[in-house]
């Protein structure tokens, strides 16, 4: 599909169950994801019957629309007052350069979600100056949907082989897993070259520790998970 000279934008409605199994590494890697804003929702009431809006109040709203809009096409360039220009700077520099993990990638466009927020809400009053409201609204919104993003994915990191050695070292205590014994639960699909790679992604994230053990034969190789000792 192609569309050109246009501005398009998506509502989408996704359980997290479904996002977590149809996430792919493509989707992720390329920034397609992190393009959209990921809220969670759950449904405030039960409506056996359905629900249904007053006539007249969907009139006026669309007409308050249809104004905002009207305004906003006769707008050039939209400038920021002095406290929003302060307020602006110091979240520029608390977004930082991202965090590690799935939902870190996922969460990768924090001045350019934000920025088109208070924007958009500058708009809706009808003005070109984004002022400390309209920012301080578009970061609340920002917030949750990271906050949304971490709740799902947790500390995923988005190799797929990774993620799930991850779950069976955590499921292995302090015993661990040697070699053979992480190939068979990954279901033997897991070719050694692509296990040594997650393990050197999840040993360089200081997550997990392969040390030698002696044993009759050869050295045996056991990875376990790095737990924080209690203060």
């Amino acid at each position: 599909m192609r569309a050109s000279g246009a501005h398009i934008s998506i509502i989408g409605h996704i359980t997290a169950e479904e996002l977590l199994r149809r996430l792919g590494d493509t989707e992720i890697a390329n920034g397609f994801v992190n393009r959209f804003l990921l809220a969670a929702v759950r449904r405030s009431k039960r409506l056996p019957e359905g629900g249904s809006l007053d006539p007249a109040a969907l009139d006026e709203l669309a007409a308050d629309v249809a104004e905002a809009l009207g305004k906003a096409r006769q707008v050039g360039i939209v400038t920021r007052s002095p406290a929003a220009r302060e307020c602006w700077a110091k979240a520029y520099e608390d977004f930082g350069d991202g965090a590690d993990g799935l939902a870190g990638a996922l969460t990768a466009r924090p001045e350019a979600q934000t920025l088109r927020l208070s924007v958009a809400y500058a708009l809706l009053d009808g003005t070109a100056v984004v002022d400390l409201p309209h920012l301080e609204a578009a970061l609340a919104v920002w917030r949750y949907c990271e906050a949304s993003a971490y709740a799902i994915f947790g500390d995923l990191l988005g190799d797929p082989v990774a993620d799930r050695l991850l779950d069976e070292l955590r499921q292995a205590g302090k015993e661990g897993l040697d070699g053979a014994a992480q190939h068979a639960v990954l279901a033997r699909k897991v070719s050694a070259t692509r296990l040594a790679q997650a393990r050197t992604l999840l040993e360089g994230k200081g997550l997990i520790s392969t040390t030698s053990e002696k044993t009759r034969g050869r050295d045996r190789l056991v990875t376990r998970i790095n737990r924080k000792e209690p203060a």
